[in-house]
Formats: C-alpha cells, sequence, structure tokens
C-alpha cells in the first residue's frame, strides 16, 4: 500500500464515495460529451393509488409517503375531497365555487412500490361498515409536513415523527387549508407546530412541550419535513417561506410576496431556527413563476429536491430536479421538468406534486399526486362538461435507475473524454455506473475505457490507455480492468486522476471498493 505521505492538504480524499455527475465538481474536464438530465420515467399503470373504494371523493391527493425498512413495505397516507357539481358555496366576496368535502385520510401499503393494497384498517366506520382503509383524524391529527422515519432516534417507540399545523385565529378556527389570500380570513391569524411519536404511525404520542414552534416565523406555507439530515447534523424542514408571512402580517414580512423557498434547521425537532429564504425566481424564469414547495432528501453526498414550479397564469405545478452540496445552495441548471405532464385529460395534466426521492434496490422511485386541474375556473369547467367525474386525480409513480438523474452522454463518432480532477481514494477496485444508450444511439458498438493518470496527467504504468479492457454491457457497478488485472490497491493514498473514454454509452457514477 502507497503510504499516507502522499497526501497533501487541499487534495480531495473520496475514501470509498460514490462519485456522481451531476455536476462538474469532480470533472476538470470533457470533450466530445455532455452532460444531460434523464427525465423519471412514469409507470405504464399509473396512477398507482386511484379512485377505486366507495367512500373515496373525485379528488385523491397525497399525504405521505416512505420505505419502512423493518417491515420492508412501502407505506402512503393520501387524502381524499369530493368537489360536487351540484352543490356551491358563495365566499363572502361574491365568488361561487363548488363545494369540498373532506372524505377522510387513506392508508395504502406495497411490497414494491408498484403494487398497492388498501388494507381493512377496522378504524372508522362508512356506510355502516369498518371494512376499509380509512384512518380516522386520530391516526392523522393533520400532519401538514408529512409523517417520516426518524434515522437519528433509537428508540424504537419514536422512530415515526410527525409536525402538525395548527390554525389558530383570534376569533375562530377555520379551515386552515383555505387560500391565504382569501379576504375573509380574520387578522391576527398564526400558525403553530406539535410534534408527535410513534412506534407504528397510527396511534401518536404529543411532544410534552407541543406547540414546539409558535412565532411569527412558523407561518411556513408547504412544507416537507425532511427528518434527519445527516450530512449537516441536523433535523430539517424545507417550506414556502414567503406568501403566507406576507399575506397575515403586511407587506414589511417578505416584501417580494412570491412563493419562496426556504430552510429550517433543529438539533432535536424541539428548538428551530428561523427560517432562511434559499431558493427564488431568477431571470431565467418566467415572470409568473413562483416555487409553491420543495420535498428533498439526502443522496450520496448531495441534497436532491423535488422544487414545485407554479405557473400563476395557467395554473401548472411541475417538480424541477435542483441539487445541493450543503442544503442550502441549490443548483437549478436543469430547468425543464423533471416529471412531464401527462397528456390532455390525464389524471396528470396540470399538475405533478412530486415528493422527496426514495431509494429502494437499483431504482429511485419518486411518487407524486396528479390532477387535471389546478384553479377553480379548471374545476368549474371540468364539472360542467363532464359532472362529479370529470375531475381527475391519483398518486402516480416515476423511476430513475441508481444514480440515474444526470450523465454524461457520449455519441458514436468519436470517444468522448472526461478527465477527473485529482483525488485520493481507498479500496482496490474501480467501479462505474453505465448505461448503454438506447434507440438512436445505435450506429456504433457501445464502449468504455479507463486510464489512470498520475496528478501530472502522466499516465500510469500498466494503467494505460491501451491496457484498458472495455465495458460494453450496462451495469451499476461495473468493474474496471487493466490487461484482465482488477486490483488497484498499490495506488491507495496516491493522488491521481480517471480519464475515461466511452462511445454510445451513458456515464453516471464511479466508486471505489474494498
Amino acid at each position: 500500500m502507497a503510504a499516507r505521505s502522499a497526501w497533501k492538504p487541499g487534495l480531495t480524499h473520496i475514501g470509498t464515495k460514490k462519485q456522481l455527475f451531476l455536476d462538474d465538481g469532480m470533472v476538470e474536464s470533457v470533450k466530445h460529451g455532455a452532460f444531460v438530465m434523464n427525465n423519471a420515467v412514469k409507470y405504464r399503470d399509473n396512477p398507482v393509488i386511484r379512485r377505486d373504494r366507495s367512500w373515496e371523493g373525485n379528488d385523491l391527493h397525497y399525504g405521505a409517503v416512505l420505505y419502512d425498512d423493518v417491515d420492508k413495505l412501502f407505506k402512503l397516507w393520501y387524502s381524499s375531497w369530493h368537489h360536487s357539481s351540484t352543490e356551491r358555496i358563495r365566499k363572502k366576496s361574491g365568488l361561487m365555487v363548488p363545494s369540498k368535502t373532506s372524505r377522510g385520510i387513506g392508508y395504502a401499503i406495497s411490497k414494491d412500490g408498484y403494487n398497492w393494497e388498501k388494507p381493512n384498517l377496522g378504524r372508522v366506520e362508512f356506510e355502516g361498515s369498518k371494512d376499509n382503509n380509512i384512518v380516522g383524524p386520530d391516526g392523522w391529527l393533520r400532519f401538514k409536513g408529512g409523517i417520516f422515519i426518524d434515522r437519528n432516534e433509537a428508540d424504537s417507540a419514536k422512530r415515526f415523527k410527525a409536525m402538525a399545523r395548527v390554525t389558530i385565529e383570534s376569533e375562530t378556527v377555520q379551515d386552515e387549508d383555505r387560500d391565504v389570500s382569501d379576504p375573509d380570513r380574520i387578522a391576527n391569524t398564526r400558525f403553530a407546530w406539535h410534534l408527535y411519536h410513534s412506534s407504528d404511525a397510527f396511534n401518536w404520542t404529543p411532544h410534552e412541550k407541543n406547540p414546539v414552534i409558535d412565532i411569527p416565523e412558523a407561518m411556513w406555507g408547504p412544507t416537507g419535513m425532511m427528518g434527519w439530515d445527516p450530512i449537516r447534523g441536523v433535523y430539517a424542514a424545507y417550506m414556502e417561506n414567503c406568501i403566507n408571512k406576507h399575506a397575515f402580517f403586511g407587506p414589511h414580512m417578505c416584501p417580494p410576496a412570491r412563493r419562496l423557498i426556504g430552510r429550517a434547521e433543529s438539533p432535536d425537532l424541539v428548538t428551530w431556527s428561523e427560517p432562511e429564504t434559499i431558493l427564488i425566481p431568477d431571470e431565467k424564469d418566467p415572470p409568473d413563476l413562483e416555487f409553491y414547495s420543495m420535498w428533498a432528501t439526502t443522496y450520496e453526498d448531495y441534497y436532491l429536491g423535488m422544487l414545485w414550479n407554479f405557473r400563476k397564469t395557467n395554473t401548472t405545478i411541475l417538480p424541477q430536479l435542483v441539487f445541493s452540496r450543503d442544503g442550502i445552495n441549490f443548483d437549478r441548471r436543469y430547468r425543464e421538468p423533471f416529471i412531464q405532464a401527462g397528456d390532455e385529460g390525464d389524471f396528470d395534466s396540470v399538475t405533478v406534486y412530486a415528493q422527496q426521492p426514495i431509494v429502494h434496490d437499483d431504482k429511485i422511485f419518486i411518487f407524486y399526486s396528479g390532477q387535471n386541474w389546478r384553479a377553480a375556473s379548471q374545476m368549474d369547467v371540468l364539472l360542467e362538461e363532464f359532472g362529479e367525474d370529470g375531475p381527475r386525480s391519483g398518486i402516480g409513480l416515476a423511476v430513475v435507475p441508481l444514480d440515474g438523474f444526470v450523465s454524461i452522454d457520449a455519441g458514436h463518432h468519436e470517444y468522448a473524454e472526461v478527465t477527473t480532477k485529482a483525488f485520493v481514494f481507498e479500496g482496490c477496485r474501480l467501479q462505474v455506473n453505465m448505461r448503454i444508450a438506447g434507440q438512436g444511439w445505435n450506429t456504433g458498438l457501445p464502449e468504455l475505457k479507463v486510464e489512470l493518470l498520475a496528478a501530472d496527467h502522466t499516465p500510469l504504468e500498466g494503467h494505460r490507455f491501451e491496457d484498458a479492457d472495455s465495458l460494453t454491457k450496462s451495469g451499476f457497478a461495473n468493474v474496471v480492468s487493466w490487461n484482465g488485472e482488477l486490483d488497484v490497491g498499490d495506488l491507495e493514498g496516491r493522488a491521481i486522476k480517471l480519464k475515461i473514454y466511452f462511445k454510445n454509452v451513458k456515464l453516471f457514477a464511479f466508486q471505489f471498493v474494498k
């Protein structure tokens, strides 16, 4: 093994951590190749959760979804509403709108994320029977931040956590889902947040210090509770951090008066920092664009976010892939929707409310709530033309292969060349995640070869281009070799670079393993 004296201050030490090609953080140069965002692919039998129970209304919407690695199950909570074409209510503004009635919260489970079961919970009576999957108010408590598994909790009785948003008003408590721009809202309204824990995500115990957040800065809009952030070592939440403050407290609170994304942190889920606004639309965005919410998770050394882009003029909501290395400064270089809207009439033709990515085996699952309407005017048209079956919604699924968010792509005419920055690694084998490009790229044979360089770009003996064996098949962990030799342990601790040559290949990541 090489001596540790090869270490130099400031030199990147990657150890055995996977290095993604999300950005050029580890890239010195790219020749004849291009960074490409790979859209999530929708499941062919979407929606995975659809209206098929008598208690369910015509509007199914996300509540929370997670993978429980103890029970080996995907678990999903969803809200059900019914919009009536025959009953309408009048706002004080004079506007008549379709009535909206809550049908409750449903629960579903799945072993594989594709095929879902709605189990009989026996908790709530509907039409004379408790044989249904309705959770009931005691099992949901209006968890506006979602249910999450606390990866930092040692007590199994408290492994499920949730934050419930409570609306407190000076004279009465009104519907907290009412639009904040509604003039009927009473002044002196504020939000408070209560913390709960549970062993099973059904029976919840309130925290003894509730409310854990009861300050003006807690006027959060749609909130994605990230849970434990292993990179920064704190609990974190991402929320809409402006429009509610402006609407309830006046123009001195968040003067932009637009939907913006903030982040708050806590060491214990009880004491929270004041939210810091971290994402605002810029000059590259359409003038009517706002950020409705963002659900985020950590993935390898990155934060990945599904940023909800809200277009006010056409009232669409579609997710944009954003990423960060510190959880605060997010990169938005890929502006197109990560999950595309469905065709006209599809359940997800207008909105795609994407939740946080979930890694499961060799795939990344992104569940989302889709609707074919967003604004009241769109709902009116659907109800008028098609009746109560006009509004369509459901919970959909989009899938990305492991590490597959962004790749460096190479065509067939000549080798693309990617040279990394210098680094020090640990391990004895080099693996690459690569996929043979699809149709339209088949005019040449796929191939990938790796040359190892010293920090000064000198090719290393025995690991030159002419020594490198060709990789020609897709694989998440293809092992690189030179003249049949796999072991690179003698280079451990030495500053090296990779020079990767490839044709007809999508390159996602590399990693040294022991």
